[in-house]
């Protein structure tokens, strides 16, 4: 499903989203926001939306839901609904070999951007070609900081996050603190990091390319930090400090036993790759 004529036959910018069970009224207000940002960059942006539900019911609320978009629409529309789930990696990893702009942009359902977004973000890009990866800021529906942007893990840390348990927390508040780089200003324009989050992140497409994408061996967490170390090679991995972007999701602790298994196996997968800290 496309919308709208091409501008230019080959994109600056491409996004895809993977679906599992989104709600449409964060994937709906996320495409909004997308199509703001892409009239105020005036470029045509092909956003592919990987649905990994497995669900005809689900399957056709999207596809509906996609054809009211407006004609005008700056983006390129494509529905691609997978028959397994093999995880937001495997999900991404389906438009490796699609039309992507020399930029993409990885994102989840339940993010907002503002329509200055991709200006700013295509504008940093265009003065620094070394950046491999980038992430913008980012808050909740409250305005508090998410800290995207993040230090080597340890193993302490990690179960601090996995727990979500609040007393245990404020003892270690500081090593949570160093991880979550607090110590980094929050303005400044671009700032080297070692790793970021995977809820927006934007990568230059040769670069994904020549490492393969996501591992997949990743279900669900921590692909995205492997994802920056393998392209650490490739470029820089910069935090974007003038672009806030709003999230909705975020915190495998409070989403349930399901997704603190996932983010416990991610982490020891990571570990066993990258080496293992402690504290």
């Amino acid at each position: 499903m496309t919308n709208a004529p091409a501008i230019d036959q080959s994109p600056t910018l491409s996004a895809t989203v993977v679906l599992h069970h989104s709600p449409l009224t964060q994937l709906q207000a996320m495409i909004m926001s997308l199509d703001k940002a892409a009239r105020l960059l005036g470029a045509n942006l092909p956003l592919y939306l990987v649905d990994q539900s497995q669900s005809a019911a689900y399957s056709q609320a999207v596809q509906a839901m996609l054809r009211k978009a407006p004609s005008d629409s700056l983006l390129q529309l494509h529905y691609i609904a997978r028959v397994t789930n093999n995880g937001y990696g495997a999900g991404h990893n389906t438009v490796l070999d699609a039309v992507l702009g020399h930029y993409h942009l990885i994102l989840n359902p339940d993010v907002e951007l503002p329509e200055s977004a991709l200006v700013q973000i295509m504008d940093n890009l265009r003065d620094h070609p070394e950046v491999a990866i980038m992430a913008p800021r980012a808050a909740n529906e409250m305005g508090d900081e998410e800290h995207l942007a993040k230090r080597y893990p340890s193993v302490l840390v990690l179960f601090l996050r996995a727990l979500g348990f609040a007393p245990l927390k404020r003892c270690f508040s500081r090593q949570l603190a160093l991880y979550e780089l607090r110590d980094l200003p929050g303005e400044g324009g671009l700032q080297d990091v070692p790793l970021l989050s995977g809820c927006c992140m934007i990568v230059r497409s040769d670069a994904l390319r020549a490492v393969g994408g996501f591992n997949e061996h990743f279900f669900m967490y921590f692909e995205d930090y492997d994802l920056c170390m393998r392209l650490a090679s490739k470029g820089r991995v910069v935090r974007d400090t003038r672009v806030r972007i709003v999230h909705h999701g975020g915190g495998a602790a409070r989403k349930g036993l399901r997704h603190i298994i996932w983010f416990l196996s991610g982490g020891f997968r990571f570990f066993q790759i990258w080496g293992w800290r402690w504290v």
